[in-house]
């Protein structure tokens, strides 16, 4: 009876986190919403795996706290933090990628002015919404309308282009790349990340 209680409870929370999570995110951390579901499924896995190896018994209050409280970290970090830190490092990679030829088509213009213009507008609409979350996209479009209207490379544009796609580069690199970066201060601030790293010695 506990066991099913906790399931419920826990797939509830769960479904209202996911729900809120969803809604919210944007661009980078809008990759991760699935998780919730992953994760959901990983732990009813690991619920039965763990009833059927008590061999159907159901454990003591202090017990049952003990195992599926480590349970609950084990699926946390397999299906969720693993795998989100992986998302987010290859979406920042990707990101990093993009900026880098966007800069280099920046470069190349201005002694290879058609080429050069023409690929950098391909590239910003083909990702538009990556560029608008590091706000770029309007000032690279203004650029490329601007420099076709005046048939050369706007220079009044170009040196500012230059130094935002520069600090794009580092702040993308920097950036954390946990999926969720509060919840460890939540928890370094509580004291829990000390009690969970004695359990899980």
């Amino acid at each position: 009876m506990l066991l099913w209680t906790f399931i419920i409870f826990y797939s509830l929370i769960l479904f209202i986190g996911w729900k809120v999570y969803r809604n919210s995110a944007k661009g980078r951390k809008k990759t991760l919403s699935y998780l919730f579901l992953l994760n959901l499924a990983v732990f009813y896995l690991g619920s039965i795996s763990v009833h059927l190896w008590l061999n159907n018994k159901e454990p003591n209050l202090q017990d049952f706290v003990t195992v599926y409280g480590l349970l609950t970290i084990g699926v946390y970090v397999a299906s969720i933090e693993v795998p989100g830190f992986l998302i987010l490092s290859h979406y920042d990679e990707k990101s990093i990628g993009v900026l880098r030829i966007a800069r280099e088509h920046l470069i190349t213009s201005t002694f290879d002015f058609s080429p050069s213009i023409q690929s950098l507008q391909t590239l910003v609409n083909k990702h538009k919404s990556r560029l608008e979350e590091l706000h770029l996209f309007a000032n690279l479009s203004y650029f490329v309308q601007s420099s076709n209207q005046m048939k050369h490379i706007n220079r009044s544009v170009l040196d500012l282009l230059l130094i935002e796609i520069n600090q794009s580069v580092r702040s993308v690199s920097q950036k954390s790349k946990h999926p969720f970066p509060k919840l460890i201060d939540v928890l370094s601030l509580t004291g829990l990340s000390f009690l969970i790293a004695q359990l899980l010695r």
